[in-house]
């Protein structure tokens, strides 16, 4: 049994999990016992997870320089808004704090975290690994050494509506062959049929795609509900052409978009058929506490070591990384992936779910973290 690994994974869990816990790795022990030659790849496995054993979010940025519809930041009316925020000196004792917390893996988010950047690099060094949620119209400075995630809504005609401004042209050029970046393309009903002009672009620029799936926040949802006129900010389109939110027929589309994408695209598309099955199911991907309306069962609740920071560098008492999203609709790749560390019943069943779970866990570590574990280079050098 491996100790470090229970450890990892039950910093969250309570007492009966953490047994069931034990019981799921054990069977990944098997499976690698009978199958040795898995032994590179569960090893690997390991690594990743533990990279994530302590992880915190923090919001870097009240600012944004795009208006887009539905913004998670923005569209939470309980957004903690700071109105005296620390000076730089303050951030870097912070992160000192943080370092000597042990956090292996920090979500640097918020509005636009590219608009503080003396504020990311004050990290460097003092967290091993990191992610940067961005929307790519500012460059972030090479010697900031985190993973890059510039979110991408369409092509340019679709980018141009759902965000104020065309943005994919200049982030492709900001960030042409940058190897810390991965393009996050946010799939919504709006932009389904982009897909294969983005994976195009980015293609030509030297870049990887992932993709997340657009989830609205309780607020936008209250404002199409309501009915309440469109503004010129953060909510401009639903107001007349109803809520972006995925529908059975929606997802079946969307499950081959993505099964497409990843066989014309093999060597830039970042994903994996395990995930893009979870991802497309119909109805809530969570388990829903009936009474609040939350996801018990969510990688990304904030909860045990996990601990998310606004901007005045005090840990909030919020439910996820995304406070406001509406769980039962959530198809976030944050909560999703990290849903993933531990393996579900399903991919306990035989050694090709077993291998399906590998790869989820592989492609996962190549989208979160950079630099890569010396083990990926170790994995392929064997095959």
């Amino acid at each position: 049994m491996d100790i470090e690994l229970v450890n990892t994974l039950t910093q969250r869990t309570n007492e009966s999990q953490i047994l069931s816990l034990r019981d799921s790795l054990e069977k990944c022990q098997k499976f690698v016992a009978d199958f040795p030659e898995l032994v590179p790849r569960y090893q690997l496995a390991k690594q990743v997870i533990r990279a994530f054993r302590r992880p915190a979010f923090y919001e870097m940025s009240q600012r944004c320089n795009l208006w887009c519809e539905g913004c998670y930041y923005f569209e939470n009316k309980n957004r903690i808004e700071v109105t005296h925020e620390p000076r730089q000196t303050e951030w870097e004792s912070f992160f000192d704090t943080e370092h000597s917390r042990n956090v292996t893996m920090g979500y640097f988010v918020g509005a636009e975290p590219a608009l503080e950047v003396d504020r990311l690099r004050a990290a460097v060094g003092r967290i091993p690994y990191g992610k940067i949620g961005t929307n790519g119209t500012i460059r972030i400075d090479s010697d900031i050494q985190f993973r890059i995630g510039i979110s991408v809504w369409g092509d340019e005609e679709t980018d141009t509506s759902l965000r104020g401004g065309s943005v994919l042209r200049k982030a492709l050029r900001n960030y042409q062959g940058d190897p810390r970046a991965i393009m996050l393309f946010t799939l919504s009903p709006w932009n389904l049929h982009t897909v294969p002009t983005v994976l195009d672009a980015c293609r030509d620029h030297g870049l990887p795609v992932t993709f997340s799936m657009f989830s609205p926040t309780h607020t936008y949802l209250d404002k199409i509900r309501r009915q309440t006129p469109a503004d010129s900010q953060f909510y401009r389109i639903a107001a007349t052409k109803g809520a972006p939110v995925f529908t059975p027929d929606d997802l079946d589309r969307t499950s081959d978009i993505l099964s497409l994408a990843m066989e014309t695209h093999p060597d830039i598309v970042l994903f994996s058929d395990a995930y893009r099955e979870w991802i497309t199911r119909p109805g809530p991907l969570y388990n829903i506490d009936q009474e609040t309306g939350i996801a018990n069962d969510c990688g990304s609740r904030i909860r045990g070591a996990l601990r998310y920071h606004s901007t005045g560098l005090q840990p909030a008492a919020v439910k996820c990384c995304t406070p406001d999203v509406d769980c039962s609709e959530c198809r976030l790749y944050s909560g999703s992936w990290s849903s993933q560390f531990r393996p579900a019943p399903e991919y306990l069943q035989t050694v090709q779910t077993f291998r399906n779970w590998l790869d989820m866990i592989e492609v996962l570590g190549r989208i979160f973290l950079y630099p890569l574990p010396p083990a990926y280079d170790e994995l392929v050098a064997r095959q």
